[in-house]
């Protein structure tokens, strides 16, 4: 809806604005009230979990952890795989998430009309978000997919690959440009989140070497001190 942007009258901006706090208060209600109602049909989901209540999501499918903030409207569906989201990740607005597909290759039968048979397990494959992800505006994640733990996922990739750990990935389709960190880095900082237990192994770190490492910046003058 266009709204005509012509300069109203005192009186008429003054009701408008009363309307408008109206408006917004009750919608605010709304979202809360569905909020509540609907956090309980995840799957799953860990403690500072949010989301907006205005998204599409397949509830039962989703597995949510802590400390997630899911973005503005998302659209998170799978109708029978599973969508797992790790810890510490964030999404910006109106991020795609999409297990499953659709079978295009039966001739003579609309695609619409194509029934899943058991055995087309590789068309209803989930998506696995490993923790601290940052899934930038307006991605979108296909079925199969791994976004490995630490990983940059650029504004607007179609990512239709797996991606690994700490690896930043931009495009369409999406391909990996570079490691957030030197793989020193990483280990660093592996050491200080992480227990033993649960960081990258040595042959995980031996697979990130072949990537672009990012590239050296110069320190800026302000920082040089004499």
């Amino acid at each position: 809806m266009r709204v005509s942007a012509h300069r109203p009258g005192p009186v008429i901006a003054g009701v408008a604005r009363i309307l408008d706090l109206l408006w917004s208060s009750g919608r605010r209600a709304r979202r809360a009230i569905r909020g509540m109602a609907c956090a309980g049909r995840f799957a799953a989901r860990g403690d500072n979990f949010t989301f907006d209540p205005d998204g599409v999501y397949t509830y039962e499918t989703i597995e949510v952890g802590r400390n997630v903030d899911l973005g503005h409207r998302p659209v998170i569906m799978a109708a029978r795989s599973r969508i797992r989201i790790g810890d510490n990740v964030m999404f910006g607005p109106e991020v795609t998430i999409r297990g499953g597909n659709h079978r295009i290759d039966r001739v003579g039968t609309p695609m619409i009309a194509v029934e899943k048979s058991p055995s087309d397990g590789a068309l209803d494959r989930g998506v696995t978000i490993g923790d601290d992800v940052w899934v930038g505006t307006r991605a979108v994640i296909l079925h199969g997919v791994t976004i490995g733990r630490g990983a940059v996922i650029g504004a607007g990739a179609v990512v239709t690959r797996s991606v690994p750990p700490y690896g930043v990935a931009a495009g369409n389709p999406a391909r990996v440009i570079r490691l957030r960190w030197p793989v020193e880095t990483i280990i660093e900082h592996e050491q200080q989140l992480y227990p033993p237990e649960q960081r990258l192994t040595t042959a995980e770190l031996a697979a990130l070497s072949d990537l672009p490492r990012p590239e050296a910046r110069p320190m800026p003058a302000s920082a040089v001190r004499g």
